[in-house]
């Protein structure tokens, strides 16, 4: 089975990741909090690792990611840090972070780079937190996180897809367009229609990875534990972006296990849309009434005007 970049290149970096997305070829990601699944997913020839705050449901058993603290993000974060030196880790900035001041925001990024050694900091972002991004930006990388921001799902609505009204596209893609500007890295895009993820990978340089986000992006992200069935979601309703690898060998460790998940995922994320992300893990755009179909067609030509 292929896996990624070849397990030679030393170190997976910015302008690598860069140069994929123009040869299209596609990154693929998985949040991860420890040194073993670091070490198997580098393996398995992956190139991202994001150490999300998702931690907190996944490995705490907490109900959602809200108490997540800085110390016991760079936990997680040092453990992955030595379980490779070749991916390109992501450290996830908690809630209470970045949010209070600029300062707050850069001196906890400086802890990130300093006690866990990764390569850029996540910030959930909207148009309140550009400031922030700039600001963190001129110290080490940044991802902005945009769509659904699961930190502020409750405050901005609840635990929605993104990108289904005309208002709501045109501030995507605004707060995109300004994340880059400001300096960002990379965006990750949740729980957003394709037809606007799609576009907003188009209209901007940098890498665009998706979770429940659509097909023809420059990466892919899904949870470890999600993809290996650890996880069991609230009431068993499995959220769009939700897969799980089904093995069908005998004699296995649960290590080689894992290391065949790894692999097939990286490879299924390679091959794109013809097994990860399936139609059935997208988002779209409502279709089913006379005004959903009306608000779509405004979509779709407010999306062209965009270069």
């Amino acid at each position: 089975m292929s896996s990624g970049i070849p397990l030679t290149q030393d170190r997976i970096t910015l302008p690598l990741l860069n140069k994929m997305k123009r040869d299209k070829k596609v990154i693929s990601a998985l949040s991860i909090y420890d040194a073993s699944h670091a070490r198997l997913f580098d393996r398995a020839g992956g190139e991202v690792i994001i150490v999300g705050d998702s931690a907190n449901m996944v490995i705490n058993g907490e109900p959602s990611t809200k108490s997540m603290t800085m110390d016991q993000m760079i936990y997680h974060a040092k453990a992955v840090r030595n379980g490779t030196r070749r991916l390109f880790v992501v450290d996830d900035m908690p809630l209470g972070s970045y949010e209070p001041s600029n300062q707050v925001a850069i001196e906890n990024a400086a802890r990130f780079m300093r006690e866990s050694d990764g390569n850029a900091v996540k910030i959930e972002t909207n148009r309140a937190y550009l400031e922030r991004v700039e600001a963190v930006s001129n110290f080490c990388p940044v991802v902005i996180h945009i769509g659904l921001n699961p930190n502020k799902a409750e405050m901005l609505g609840g635990y929605k897809t993104y990108g289904k009204t005309l208002e709501g596209v045109k501030e995507l893609c605004q707060v995109a367009l300004d994340g880059e500007r400001a300096g960002a890295c990379m965006i990750l895009l949740e729980s957003v229609t394709e037809e606007v993820s799609q576009k907003i990978r188009d209209i901007v340089d940098i890498p665009v990875l998706g979770i429940a986000a659509g097909r023809e992006l420059d990466g892919q992200l899904l949870i470890s534990y999600d993809l290996l069935g650890l996880y069991e979601w609230p009431g068993n309703k499995k959220p769009k972006h939700f897969i799980a690898y089904q093995a069908d060998e005998k004699g296995l460790t649960v290590a080689g296990l894992t290391l065949n998940a790894y692999l097939w995922y990286v490879n299924a994320v390679k091959k794109n849309k013809d097994e990860f992300p399936g139609e059935e893990n997208v988002h779209f755009l409502p279709r089913k009434t006379p005004k959903e179909l009306e608000e779509r067609e405004e979509i779709l030509e407010y999306l062209k005007t965009l270069k």
